[in-house]
């Protein structure tokens, strides 16, 4: 009898575990666990400037997709390296058929499904939310005013990355050096991805199939954990500290078509608070 009761205890203990926990949606799209890198103190950064994070979800099967292409590289040339602009594919328009490149990600439909993108093409810009609703863009007409809007913020974190790669392993090591401008409150993350540029495949638009559209800044892959590495410092004005985080190109990346995107996140809301892209090699 008393083995039995211990036996009814320890599942009546595992239930309200599972059931207290409070990030179960979270979890739910937690795919694996990437390089978290070492973290020591750094030196102060030399680019203080506030940069923007653009993420497009986009589909080969979108035919307003490319309106929103030309949009972000309007701006890109307008703001050059203040705004970092990721192309994500995934969902329904996304799903290949006969002849299209499948260059979807299980990063990237993660990523869909957990901000809820209504449709392709959809953009956020530093993930931002409005009374805990994302500020989802599907309009390629409004993605400038949004931009625009955001462009102006304060700089709280100063961010800048440097990679060191070796083409015979096809390895390297990403440097992310900080620095705390204003104090900064909440656990923060790194984010850090694999953009590839210069793909070509078939693509639907307005006026029907492109066999030859180029695809830029195609999210590939994700360095670290899909919701970042945890950043190792107390968010105090003047503190700099220093990660490395290793990764690796699969064979099928052109190594020198590729950028590593790095993204500065609040843990909990999402929040990017700043952004910085390098060469691989």
């Amino acid at each position: 009898m008393k083995k039995i009761f211990n036996i009814i205890a320890v599942a009546l203990v595992v239930m309200f575990v599972a059931v207290s926990c409070d990030k179960i949606e979270e979890n739910d799209y937690l795919i694996y666990s990437g390089s978290s890198g070492d973290w020591t103190d750094g030196a102060r950064v030399s680019n203080t400037e506030q940069r923007i994070f653009v993420e497009k979800y986009t589909g080969v099967r979108c035919v307003n997709c490319p309106a929103a292409d030309t949009a972000i590289t309007k701006l890109q040339q307008q703001y050059g390296h203040n705004l970092v602009a990721v192309s994500i594919h995934a969902g329904t328009l996304a799903k290949p058929w006969s002849g299209y490149e499948d260059l979807r990600t299980e990063v990237g439909d993660a990523w869909y499904g957990y901000f809820g993108i209504p449709s392709n093409p959809s953009v956020l810009v530093n993930r931002e939310q409005n009374n805990g609703t994302w500020n989802i863009i599907t309009d390629a007409n409004a993605i400038a005013s949004a931009v625009e809007a955001t462009m102006g913020a304060e700089t709280q974190v100063a961010f800048e990355m440097s990679s060191a790669y070796d083409d015979a392993s096809r390895s390297g090591i990403v440097t992310a050096n900080l620095e705390f401008l204003k104090d900064v409150e909440g656990e923060l993350t790194l984010t850090l991805v694999v953009i590839e540029d210069g793909l070509e495949g078939k693509q639907k638009t307005p006026q029907g199939d492109v066999e030859d559209y180029v695809f830029n800044h195609v999210f590939r892959m994700a360095i670290t954990d899909l919701w970042g590495t945890d950043i190792d410092a107390d968010g105090k004005r003047g503190t700099c500290r220093e990660g490395k985080i290793k990764f690796a190109l699969p064979e099928q990346y052109v190594a020198e078509n590729c950028h590593i995107v790095g993204f500065i996140s609040d843990k909990n809301t999402k929040y990017i608070l700043q952004a910085a892209e390098t060469s691989v090699k």
